[in-house]
């Protein structure tokens, strides 16, 4: 990994992200960015009034109180040596670009409102983010005092769901675990299939290969299952069952209308997981050369494949 970007505007819903950020740049041993973002207002008039606009003054004045509020945001928690960075436009364009130009291998934001019907009603940066990034995206809830140490990854043995698994792989140390899953539809499911380690299926001998090739990059335990379900359901509730502190997957990238009507399985899984959620966008495979992903995104990539972020 390069650098952690945080996003945060200084709120504590966003402590969480601050605390996991520093962590996870100090093990990766790589420099901790910060941003904070103002976005204009809508400018729109009232017919009896001149519409407002902000002056340099205005702004200046944003900037000087938002910048107090990262500050004391990164004080009380125990994030030092990080000069945060003020933007002013689109929070999500001018987030997505910071990380791009900065090489950034990892985005790190507040996951949301502790109330899941705030979440579900969607509008969060975590979400949105998830949706154009070219940067994985990782959502961390308020209360977060550690780096996520049991993660369920979902694969789908998408480019992307393999490059989430590899992202969460290279930051877990000896005694983490990484769960992985692959969900299919109730009537593909045979009991036998299980567990990975027959070759019977075709699920289970890819999950099998995508764990050997994981084996070469983390030091992390690994086990793999297949399970039946709606995907956001079933991947929710194995989540719940062995207390995973952060759930993985990669985003298929759907057109903007699709995703504001039906929702991805990222989105919906973002809107109301309790727990930490990582989103590897379909936006990040733009950054790689086909041969640099092919090598780093193969299942059965060897010991010489290095871990993608």
């Amino acid at each position: 990994m390069s650098a952690i970007l945080l996003a945060t505007h200084g709120g504590e819903s966003a402590d969480g992200a601050a605390r996991v950020a520093s962590l996870l740049a100090r093990r990766l041993g790589v420099p901790l960015r910060a941003i904070a973002v103002v976005q204009p207002a809508t400018l729109i008039g009232d017919g009896y009034s001149e519409t407002y606009v902000p002056t340099p003054e205005d702004i200046e004045a944003i900037k000087a109180a938002l910048l107090e509020a990262v500050a004391a945001q990164l004080g009380r928690c125990g994030v030092h040596d990080c000069d945060p960075a003020f933007r002013f436009g689109v929070t999500i364009s001018e987030i997505a670009s910071v990380a791009q130009a900065l090489g950034a291998s990892l985005i790190v934001v507040g996951l949301g409102s502790h109330r899941i019907i705030d979440r579900a009603l969607g509008g969060e940066t975590a979400l949105h983010l998830a949706q154009v990034a070219a940067t994985p995206v990782l959502a961390v809830p308020a209360d977060a005092t550690t780096i996520p140490h049991r993660a369920l990854v979902a694969l789908d043995f998408s480019p992307t769901s393999l490059l989430a698994a590899r992202t969460v792989a290279h930051f877990m140390q000896p005694g983490d675990a990484l769960h992985l899953v692959h969900v299919v539809a109730p009537n593909d499911f045979a009991p036998h299939a299980g567990a990975a380690g027959s070759d019977d299926d075709s699920g289970v001998a890819r999950l099998a290969q995508a764990a050997a090739s994981l084996r070469a990059v983390t030091h992390a335990g690994i086990d793999a299952s297949q399970i039946a379900g709606d995907p956001a359901r079933a991947l929710l509730e194995r989540a719940r069952e062995i207390d995973a502190d952060l759930i993985a997957l990669g985003s298929h990238g759907y057109g903007i209308w699709k995703r504001l009507l039906l929702g991805s399985v990222a989105s919906k899984v973002i809107r109301v997981s309790p727990r930490a959620v990582l989103v590897a966008p379909i936006g990040c495979l733009a950054t790689l050369s086909g041969a640099e992903a092919a090598a780093r995104l193969r299942p059965g990539a060897g010991t010489t494949a290095s871990p993608v972020a």
